[in-house]
């Protein structure tokens, strides 16, 4: 990189906010015993080509003889711990997947279920957590956050329809705290997701199924581009398995990748996505086991809600003057806005009215990542050293309001706020080599959040505000014990921020502090991937769903401990599978409420485990054109869900397959869901209602479901053109 660019870009990034560089920039680690021996990233493969690698530029130059080629060193960033995952796209493609929340159930320990609507955001557990809409699990999309700060709905909302599972080129998943680049609610763990299109040309693809569902999916790639350089959009509609469970959404998603200098690449990203969507809601069990009621039914049929979504991501990036260097500049806006009607206890609290809520929650996220990658010979040439920046603020107007059952008329307001949240971080984070063998990666990193908060009416409202700083370590030792073969431990402190209406003025903002251990081993070469770890996380305190309020509450200190299996094979260009299996224990190791110390943590499922196995053979040729074909299939279990009152929740076993024939230019696809049509519950709950208006109070908790999807077919015909 020129010294005037260095100069013209330094200041922007010293004072904007910095933060993460994408893998693709950082460093190699020692992946191999033999010095100087590019090191194996997440993937398996070389971290980083050789200096005068040719690699396709952004935006496709011509690398023909003759003309000059563009040089660009490329690497992943070295795992920061044992556990650490990567779903590439052809793992991505092996099974069907409805929506982007589908394909995380791709992460070792990810379970991921829809129980109010195909447009609220999926509750998420993962490795012992019950992340509810992403309280513990910090997920970016193209370099913007997608966790919303204090939603009214819950802590750490993370709505994922707006991607459409087709153009996630990667998925990579970094359970506990290890990396300093992890910030607010990574406590059990980040996702990152990377986009991408790789058709060619124009795609256009139309489909139809069970419940009346259809589906037109639209994108564009040029061909010599990138494939991270594409535009896509997505009209969806459904009338749902039942009653009240009807939904439709638009998405659209566009990103381009340009080089407008030597040495430096721009990506731009923009999107778009609204819904609508109606929910069943709970039913009591014992209601469906008697016949009162079909298990398909609702109980309210009003509810449900909208979502909405819009941002812009602007990435640069600057080469340095030694392979590894570089400056990283990724300025960020999202808009967002969601409504949600439910009622999960009936007449329970307000006999007169019924207990329906309303909750409004609009925010506008404005914030940018920035970093500094240097090499830094300390022990040894590859030690390196980044030092980043990030900041984020939100401006956040939010509601509750209970409704009355007869004309939605509010009969009291829980909650109406405005909120203002600041979190601006920094972070130092080194790689060093003491031993040929042997790499210590981590460093520190701080937040500093704050919060300015106005209570009720916006004439004379309430005001408060609070401030807090959250210092956290990370650490990770990678030795390399034979070629491929890797063990890691791995430490670090995660943090959740808390819901800014909780906070009184004046108060130093309360963390929720997380400590994460972890040891495995990691083995990778050109056709295997596979992982074993042992972990164990402490929370100072949790969050757990109650539902008189129909958001997550405080609870006393917890505890996970548990044991996570990964595996990835590609034997063959035309097979690919991967297996994922965690076991988790949660407790309590705290009293407090209702819950003693030892019990297990309610609603958090045991054993997670994920099978995916695709084969892509080609046909041949039919009068000269290309024949394919692709059949795939995954498996979801998830075994013993603990509930509250010490009871257990039923387990599941869910298979989807797809197969597709394509001939040129035309595919014909036809994919299944819950494949064996298995009864099952994608959310069980344990409390009292009463859904009968009039009937006499009944306090005594009772089991609560919402009813999973049955089966359901989905055929769709694409056509690409280029």
């Amino acid at each position: 990189m020129t010294r005037p660019l260095r100069a013209a870009l330094a200041p922007l990034l010293i004072t904007t906010a910095a933060a993460a560089a994408r893998a693709d920039d950082m460093a190699a680690s020692p992946a191999d015993d033999t010095p100087g021996t590019p090191a194996a990233d997440a993937r398996g493969r070389p971290a980083a080509e050789g200096p005068g690698t040719p690699a396709a530029a952004p935006g496709g130059g011509d690398t023909s003889a003759g003309a000059p080629a563009e040089v660009v060193v490329q690497g992943a960033r070295p795992p920061r711990s044992a556990s650490e995952t990567v779903r590439e796209r052809a793992e991505v493609k092996a099974a069907p997947h409805r929506t982007a929340s589908d394909v995380l159930q791709l992460v070792p320990g990810v379970f991921a279920t829809q129980h109010s609507g195909e447009g609220k955001a999926h509750q998420i557990f993962f490795r012992g957590f019950d992340a509810v809409h992403g309280q513990d699990l910090e997920i970016w999309v193209a370099g913007a956050p997608v966790n919303e700060v204090s939603n009214v709905h819950g802590q750490g909302y993370a709505d994922l329809h707006f991607v459409m599972p087709e153009v996630i080129r990667e998925l990579r998943a970094q359970p506990g705290s290890y990396d300093p680049r992890q910030g607010d609610f990574a406590v059990a763990g980040s996702v990152r997701f990377e986009l991408g299109y790789d058709e060619p040309g124009i795609t256009v693809a139309a489909g139809a199924g069970s419940a009346d569902a259809r589906r037109l999916f639209l994108a564009y790639h040029p061909g010599r581009a990138d494939e991270a350089t594409f535009a896509a959009f997505e009209a969806y509609e459904s009338d749902g398995f039942g009653p009240a469970r009807a939904a439709s959404r638009t998405s659209f998603i566009a990103q381009g990748v340009y080089q407008p200098a030597s040495g430096l690449s721009a990506r731009v990203m923009a999107s778009a996505f609204a819904a609508r969507f109606g929910s069943a809601g709970v039913l009591r069990l014992d209601d469906i086991e008697a016949g009162k009621v079909d298990r398909f039914a609702s109980y309210d049929p009003d509810q449900g809600g909208d979502s909405s979504r819009a941002q812009l991501v602007l990435d640069l990036r600057a080469a340095g003057d030694a392979p590894g260097e570089g400056l990283s500049l990724a300025p960020f806006v999202v808009l967002r806005a969601l409504r949600l009607r439910s009622n999960f206890t009936g007449y329970l609290e307000d006999p007169a009215s019924g207990d329906a809520t309303e909750q409004r929650n609009e925010a506008i996220t404005v914030g940018a990542t920035a970093s500094y990658r240097l090499r830094f010979p300390l022990l040894s040439d590859r030690d390196a050293l980044e030092a980043g920046v990030v900041a984020r603020s939100d401006w956040i107007e939010q509601s509750q309001r209970r409704l009355a059952a007869v004309d939605d008329r509010p009969t009291a307001t829980l909650v109406d706020a405005r909120v203002r949240a600041t979190d601006i971080a920094g972070y130092l984070d080194a790689s060093i080599r003491p031993a040929r063998r042997v790499e210590v990666r981590g460093g520190l990193r701080a937040d500093g959040l704050a919060y300015q908060v106005l209570d009720g009416a916006r004439e004379g409202a309430a005001a408060r505000s609070a401030q807090g700083v959250h210092v956290g370590g990370k650490g990770t030792v990678d030795v390399v014990l034979l070629p491929g073969l890797h063990a890691l431990a791995s430490v670090g402190q995660g943090f959740r921020s808390p819901q800014a209406r909780s906070l009184g003025d004046g108060e130093r903002a309360p963390f929720t502090r997380a400590l994460s251990a972890e040891a495995g081993l990691r083995y990778a070469d050109e056709r295997v991937r596979a992982s074993a770890a042992l972990f164990h996380a402490r929370l100072g305190e949790d969050l757990v769903f109650d539902e008189a309020t129909g958001r997550n509450e405080p609870v006393p200190a917890t505890a996970r401990t548990g044991v996570a299996l990964d595996a990835v094979a590609r034997p063959a260009p035309w097979l690919v599978s991967s297996v994922g299996l965690t076991y988790t224990r949660a407790a309590f190791t705290a009293a407090g409420g209702r819950n003693a110390a030892g019990d297990l943590l309610p609603f958090v499922p045991q054993v997670v485990a994920r099978a995916d196995l695709a084969v892509t053979p080609r046909l041949g040729a039919l009068f000269g054109r290309r024949l394919e074909a692709h059949a795939g299939a995954g498996a979801t279990l998830l075994h013993r869900r603990p509930l509250p009152f010490g009871e257990i929740g039923h387990d599941a076993l869910l298979t989807d397959a797809t197969a597709r024939l394509r001939y040129h230019r035309v595919e014909l696809g036809v994919d299944v869901y819950n494949l064996l049509d298995a009864d099952w519950f994608d959310g069980e709950f344990v409390y009292p209602s009463r859904f009968d208006r009039g009937a006499a109070p009944d306090l005594l908790p009772a089991r609560h479901v919402t009813v999973g999807a049955p089966r359901s077919v989905f055929a769709s015909l694409s056509l690409y053109i280029d």
